[in-house]
């Protein structure tokens, strides 16, 4: 089940609201309050804000009432949460320096049985560019019967990953989650990691976890673990690394603005709207002055301005937003640095709250508006590609749900849009395509959405899309990654579209945030990555019986595969096969964004997959 982006959000803020009311020093001359055993005992309310503190603590009562799993028939939750909490205890025995004894048997029982944690694997699966990857599919076997047996197999867990306590981590993730009489049976996945001047080391693996009511029936213990999967990767050192403080720390707009984040912003500019936990708004890569040099555009939500970032020969950033006149102040979702006149520099198009902007550029940095487009609000990514091959660029813009000015603050936030059928949902905002009929100093471009067949399938909440002739006829196709239910496939035929993602089995129905294009397996034809969101909630109530009542088993295997995380699809005579699961390429988490890359230069196209989001309390930031 994925979990309504705009839900979560509301329900942050609710949280973060009632947590402020309850927030009161005592001055002179006023009691604290601190709980409802107070009242009636000698306690005074002096004033106003200790009624407001005695209410604040009634709202929040009704709120723990409101939000507990079990007043919802959801028991599997509660015992999520109670498993979640055991699970902490035995990781963070990963990450100290010495195991706990006591502790440990308080959640594992006495005649724990199991299979070793970090299984002997003798031949590396996968080696390059310095890091290696060993990797075990088959799952073990049980070898103890006992506590000391399975502490005995934890400890190896900490030992494989070496170095200090402190630059160990290790999390777990209940994906499965089974009832069965007196005995909870789940899934768990594991990650460890261990990253210090060394080197990096990293462990992922699936539990299958057992675990027994104890005589109260309100307590489990651990009663069996078994591995079923598990992969180690090292490597002598980090891939990247964050260069961001050492080449842009000699910009004032660095200091003053960037570094500040949306907390600080917030509470001192009007619109915020777009300025929410998500962070959507986009960047480009281009040489803007034709140095040779990649230069940094960073779009921004509204009231804030843009930022261009030009490279200096010794790999900084220097601000140049100013001389450029790419400055602008509404909300901008999207950029995309393109040559649309063939004059061999790159221009600029924007993709702002609504409308889209293109900007010439004089071939040095400095950009001036040459055409503006009407978008209706909600545009969110921009594309760009000769569709018609007629040697100039096209732009098509994706466009999510349709909002109004006149709405609430947030009406156009990822995950709202209002009603709409959260698994195949067709009324978003459309999509544009806009054709390139610029002649010299005369910069237009005509709406052909309908014309060229786009407006079919075209209000899905789309976010991104890739170009790309897949199907190596000469001219470019089209892939389109909705956010709420189904895919586009557009195959251009002589510059008509046609729908064929059903046909090909392309649509991949889930939360599509991206796509990227690339050659997976070199057989000459492109395959499809689509960046989607993995949610182990999701994945372990969406399964069960109570979920999602008085639908079909189609429905619900619809919302189930919104849970599961990235796919691959790879092409094969023409049509689409998903080996997502096969290839180990659905857990991206939280994905936003993803593209193909080879990044150790072996001639293999590797996958880098942007990902995050806030969904619990996160005591590093606010």
């Amino acid at each position: 089940m994925k979990l309504n982006r705009n839900f979560l959000l509301i329900t942050g803020l609710a949280v973060l609201l009632i947590t402020c009311l309850i927030i009161w020093r005592p001055g002179p001359g006023n009691v604290a309050i601190n709980d409802e055993s107070d009242l009636g005992k000698g306690a005074t309310l002096s004033s106003s804000r200790n009624l407001e503190s005695v209410s604040s603590i009634a709202r929040l009562n009704d709120w723990k009432e409101l939000d507990d799993p079990v007043q919802d028939g959801w028991e599997s939750e509660a015992l999520h949460d109670l498993l979640k909490k055991k699970l902490a205890v035995i990781s963070g025995q990963v990450t100290s320096d010495v195991f706990d004894q006591d502790l440990l048997s308080e959640v594992v029982g006495q005649n724990v049985e199991g299979s070793v944690l970090v299984p002997v694997i003798s031949e590396d699966t996968w080696s390059g560019g310095g890091v290696v990857v060993r990797r075990r599919e088959v799952p073990e076997e049980v070898s103890y019967s006992d506590r000391a047996g399975f502490t005995s197999a934890l400890q190896m867990i900490p030992n494989a990953l070496g170095g200090e306590a402190k630059s160990r981590r290790c999390s777990f993730k209940v994906v499965e989650l089974k009832v069965e009489q007196e005995l909870v049976r789940a899934r768990v996945l594991i990650e460890c990691a261990r990253i210090d001047q060394s080197g990096v080391l990293e462990q992922h693996g699936d539990w299958l976890t057992t675990w027994k009511r104890s005589g109260s029936g309100k307590e489990f213990m651990l009663s069996g673990v078994l591995l079923q999967r598990f992969e180690q990767s090292e490597g002598e050192r980090r891939l990247f690394a964050d260069c961001t403080e050492s080449i842009l720390k000699g910009n004032e707009s660095y200091r003053r603005q960037l570094q500040l984040g949306y907390p600080y912003w917030l509470q001192r500019i009007q619109d915020t709207r777009q300025m929410t936990l998500l962070g959507t708004p986009g960047t480009a890569l281009g040489d803007v002055n034709g140095d040779g040099l990649e230069d940094l555009y960073l779009c921004q939500p509204g009231g804030l301005p843009n930022r261009l970032f030009v490279q200096q020969p010794n790999g900084s950033l220097k601000d140049f937003t100013e001389e450029s006149g790419t400055g602008w102040v509404e909300s901008c979702r999207s950029a995309l640095f393109v040559d649309l006149d063939n004059d061999g520099d790159q221009d600029l198009v924007i993709a702002s709250y609504a409308r889209m902007v293109v900007s010439r550029n004089d071939g040095k940095g400095r950009f001036s508006v040459a055409g503006i487009m009407e978008l209706g609000i909600g545009a969110m990514g921009v594309s760009a590609a000769d569709y018609d091959g007629d040697g100039d660029l096209d732009l098509y813009v994706c466009h999510y749900s349709k909002g109004d000015l006149d709405l609430e603050a947030g009406a156009t936030v990822i995950g709202s849009g209002g009603q709409f059928v959260y698994h195949d949902a067709n009324n978003a905002g459309r999509n544009y395509l806009y054709r390139n009929e610029i002649q010299s100093e005369s910069w237009d471009f005509q709406d052909v959405t309908e014309e060229v067949g786009l407006d079919v399938n075209n209000r899905r909440f789309s976010l991104a899309a890739g170009w790309e002739d897949y199907d190596n006829d000469g001219d470019q196709d089209l892939y389109v990654a909705n956010d709420f239910g189904r895919n586009n496939l557009y195959r251009n035929d002589n510059g008509r579209f046609v729908d064929v993602a059903p046909e090909v089995q392309g649509e991949d129905r889930a939360s599509g945030m991206s796509v990227s294009w690339g050659d997976v397996d070199r057989d000459g034809v492109m395959d499809l990555y689509v960046a989607n969101m993995f949610s182990a909630a999701g994945n372990r109530i969406a399964p069960q019986q109570g979920f999602s009542p008085g639908s079909s088993e189609e429905t619900r295997g619809a919302l189930l595969r919104f849970a599961r995380g990235n796919t691959l699809l790879l092409q094969e005579e023409g049509k689409f096969r998903d080996a997502s699961e096969e290839l180990g390429v659905t857990m991206g988490r939280w994905a936003w964004s993803s593209m193909f890359a080879d990044i150790n230069n072996d001639g293999w196209e590797d996958l880098l997959v942007a990902n995050g989001y806030i969904t619990t309390p996160d005591t590093g930031d606010l």
